[in-house]
């Protein structure tokens, strides 16, 4: 693997050599941005156990130095070629802009914290740090939002079975950053496995867990349900997450 010599010492000493879709990824996007090139995280469900090559994508976070529309045009050639390896579009971010906005996605930004390798540069997510009042006003809103999202969606899909399966798969990932946050909030640890985190949300919360775990089956496929065994499963699903949206706003 040739790395340009304008790689200092500190980025060299964080590159995987021993991975090898890691030194494509950093090949990649160094030759595009160079010294403009502060940091490549990967993040998410890859890094971790519950990680399934047949369905996870690989998801990046990039950190430039100096960024506009034209630095983001570089890397469309490096995006392209790196989909076929599943790796997804890359989040792109300077440094300024995560420290402005901590208070604006704290959510998002914890995500990566919890569950991120960095392969180039500097590890900037491990030393963010996040207000309880950010990370619960940001929950509330996400749960009052995904459950009228929920609701609205099921009504536009009654009748198509695939799409309601579909849904429920998207949601249930959509809740996990939501749990961590929650987690963050009571100070517990934050487990490394999407089963696990919602088993702790349920004891820390005082929720109804099994239906989470559910939907979780459903998205992988572990359990089938016919036309009104859905019916019920949405039901009781809406019904809890309007729950804990109740106990999350009077945190």
């Amino acid at each position: 693997m040739i790395i340009s010599n304008k790689i200092n010492e500190v980025k060299m000493a964080t590159i995987q050599d021993n991975n090898e879709l890691f030194k494509i990824i950093i090949t990649k996007f160094h030759n595009e941005y160079g010294t403009n090139l502060e940091s490549i995280t990967v993040y998410g469900s890859s890094i971790g156990p519950d990680f399934n090559p047949k369905i996870s994508d690989i998801n990046l976070a990039i950190v430039l130095n100096t960024m506009d529309i034209d630095s983001l045009l570089k890397a469309k050639h490096a995006i392209l070629s790196l989909k076929k390896k599943k790796v997804g579009t890359p989040l792109f971010l300077t440094k300024e802009y995560i420290q402005h906005s901590l208070d604006t996605f704290p959510i998002e930004f914890l995500n990566i914290q919890t569950q991120h390798k960095t392969i180039f540069g500097e590890d900037i997510f491990s030393e963010l740090t996040f207000s309880n009042d950010d990370l619960r006003l940001q929950a509330e809103r996400e749960l009052k939002g995904k459950s009228l999202l929920l609701r609205l969606s099921f009504l536009e899909n009654i009748k198509n079975h695939n799409a309601l399966l579909q849904l429920i798969s998207s949601s249930i990932t959509s809740f996990i950053p939501v749990f961590k946050a929650l987690l963050f909030i009571k100070a517990k640890p934050i487990p490394n496995t999407k089963e696990s985190i919602i088993r702790s949300t349920q004891e820390a919360m005082n929720i109804d867990g099994k239906i989470f775990h559910n939907a979780l089956d459903i998205k992988y496929k572990r359990i089938k349900l016919k036309k009104d065994e859905l019916l019920d499963f949405f039901r009781k699903y809406s019904k809890e997450v309007d729950k804990l949206s109740v106990i999350v706003d009077n945190m």
